[in-house]
């Protein structure tokens, strides 16, 4: 199966970086949930184009970045010199147990069927007391729109298909559906503590530069923001 993000790379990048859901809305709220990252080793999973990686690195992090699209890993190479791989989340991560202070994982974890793996492996290369923070489809939005939504229990986990538009192409871009209760169960099933639960409002701004995303966005949340923390002492 083709995969869009490694076939419309420079396309999706580019969107990434000025999108208002991307741009003014998700990423603002994750970084805002990492918090101060000055002087962490901080591993960005699924970095995709590398535009929060180089966020980060900016804020003082030392970032390490992994993601499947080698097209996207050589985008973000370009804009940081944060140290950027090819990796595939359905692999266990090639990187020594408690190596970093926090993990952080924007829009990917609803790419994945099941989550107890991956987040297995975060927690094993968290240091003890350290933090993980994910942006997620917020999963009433995708029963929300009927489109997206073919099997219509929400309490059930079950494929989804989106179309996009990339490169004037439309692109066909297949995530899963899991309740709130899934995913949180999930995180404590790998021994990560949950300790925020965000519904982001996207910035004041995007009202008068996309008055129409703003609207939406204000009246029904498209993501979600979950954090934990791996428990134990010793992580800043």
């Amino acid at each position: 199966m083709t995969d869009p993000y490694t076939e419309h790379a420079a396309a999706y990048a580019a969107h990434n970086a000025v999108a208002p859901y991307n741009a003014l809305y998700e990423r603002p709220a994750l970084l805002d949930l990492a918090g101060d990252v000055a002087g962490l080793d901080v591993l960005d999973l699924g970095c995709g184009p590398g535009i929060t990686t180089a966020e980060l690195v900016r804020r003082g992090a030392r970032v390490t970045g992994l993601d499947r699209s080698a097209a996207l890993v050589r985008h973000g190479r370009s804009l940081s010199d944060a140290c950027l791989f090819v990796h595939d989340l359905a692999d266990p991560l090639p990187l020594a147990d408690a190596t970093f202070d926090l993990v952080v994982s924007g829009l990917v974890l609803h790419y994945l069927r099941d989550w107890s793996a991956v987040l297995a492996e975060v927690h094993r290369v968290l240091r003890p007391g350290g933090r993980f923070v994910a942006s997620v489809h917020h999963p009433f939005s995708d029963v929300d729109i009927p489109s997206l939504d073919p099997h219509g229990d929400y309490l059930d986990s079950y494929g989804v298909a989106d179309t996009w538009e990339l490169d004037g192409t439309a692109v066909v871009v297949r995530f899963w559906h899991h309740p709130l209760g899934a995913m949180t169960a999930w995180f404590t099933g790998a021994g990560l503590a949950l300790t925020d639960v965000v519904e982001p409002r996207p910035l004041p701004t995007t009202a008068e530069i996309y008055p129409e995303a703003f609207r939406r966005l204000t009246a029904r949340p498209a993501f979600l923001l979950l954090g934990a923390r791996r428990l134990g002492s010793g992580a800043r």
